[in-house]
């Protein structure tokens, strides 16, 4: 059974430079690479605001599973081993949680902004929930 690292995106251009750290920690370790994201849909507060949100929910699924696909072909270049996974979910830090278990990541690596304040505080980031959650190791790399 090979190792696997659990790569997480939210796709912002920060994300690419946490994209190369794990690209080097699978060569490292030579383990496969899990390319995920976890989609969250807002709850709506009603269709005056946005009256197509099927066609929007599917849009945006359609979007991420393309860019999901071009980093696992990009990891694949590379000369790892890569997958990509998309979920949805109410609760981004749960999802990526679930997908680590599913995958049997040996590793976690997610991007963090950094950011600190009020929100962070009370609510925590998804870094942070995944960083004290997490039943294997986190690699958080902080965006440039």
């Amino acid at each position: 059974m090979s190792k696997k690292i659990l790569y997480v995106t939210d796709f912002s251009q920060s994300s690419a430079h946490t994209f190369d750290e794990a690209v080097k920690l699978a060569k490292l370790t030579g383990s496969d690479l899990v390319i995920a994201h976890v989609l969250h849909f807002p709850p709506m507060v009603g269709s005056a605001f946005l009256p197509n949100v099927e066609e929007t929910e599917t849009a945006m699924k359609e979007w991420c599973t393309h860019r999901l696909d071009q980093l696992a072909a990009n990891a694949r270049t590379a000369g790892l081993t890569a997958e990509a996974v998309l979920r949805e979910g109410p609760v981004v830090h749960a999802g990526i949680l679930a997908i680590a278990e599913e995958v049997g990541a040996s590793m976690i690596v997610l991007g963090t902004h950094g950011h600190t304040g009020f929100s962070n505080r009370v609510i925590g980031s998804v870094a942070a929930r995944v960083l004290t959650e997490a039943i294997c190791p986190v690699v958080t790399v902080r965006s440039q």
